[in-house]
């Protein structure tokens, strides 16, 4: 069972949250971690590989800290480039990802009383990754969120890690998904 993580994070030396997350991955077998911004620094994304990414994965995580309420700007070319072919002209590629569990997890500086100050959830403003996902023909899983990470001490640094392995580890695989979406025999 492989999990691919894309990490999207363009400083990810100055990030303990983001750091500390992966850090409680670091024996997941089957674990395929993508940091995009050491990978494609030039941002020239590979479709071959990021197309071949997909296929083996069975499952696939989305890291990023919150910018301005959306996905740091290399996700979002990691979209463009990647799912806009595959999606529009590569159908019979894309109907081999059909359901693929697909989850969001961010960082945020701020409480997470000032995203309620916005009117809108973490899950409400990934809207649009969500809208993603389905269009994919994706399986969306609940978000995970951790706020206000200035804030936080290395105690509850260490329990948002585990936290957020458990959350990974909860995640159906691809195989599971597909059973429960293939139509009934009878």
């Amino acid at each position: 069972m492989t999990t691919a993580l894309l990490l999207a994070h363009p400083n990810l030396a100055a990030s303990r949250a983001n750091r500390a997350l992966l850090s409680g991955l670091d024996d997941l077998p089957g674990l395929e971690i993508v940091d995009l911004y050491a990978a494609y620094p030039d941002e020239k994304i590979d479709l071959s590989a990021e197309r071949d990414r997909l296929l083996r994965a069975d499952r696939l995580v989305l890291q990023f800290p919150m910018f301005w309420y959306s996905t740091p700007p290399l996700l979002k070319r990691w979209q463009d480039v990647v799912l806009t072919p595959l999606i529009y002209l590569e159908p019979n590629t894309a109907s081999l990802l059909k359901g693929l569990p697909v989850m969001a997890a961010t960082t945020t500086g701020g409480p997470a009383a000032s995203y309620r100050q916005t009117g809108m959830s973490i899950e409400e403003l990934f809207a649009p990754l969500k809208a993603t996902a389905r269009k994919a023909r994706w399986e969306w899983q609940t978000p995970f969120a951790l706020h206000d990470v200035r804030a936080l001490d290395d105690e509850a640094m260490s329990a948002a890690s585990q936290n957020f392995r458990s959350a990974v580890l909860s995640m159906p695989t691809r195989s599971v998904v597909a059973r429960r979406l293939a139509p009934s025999a009878t």
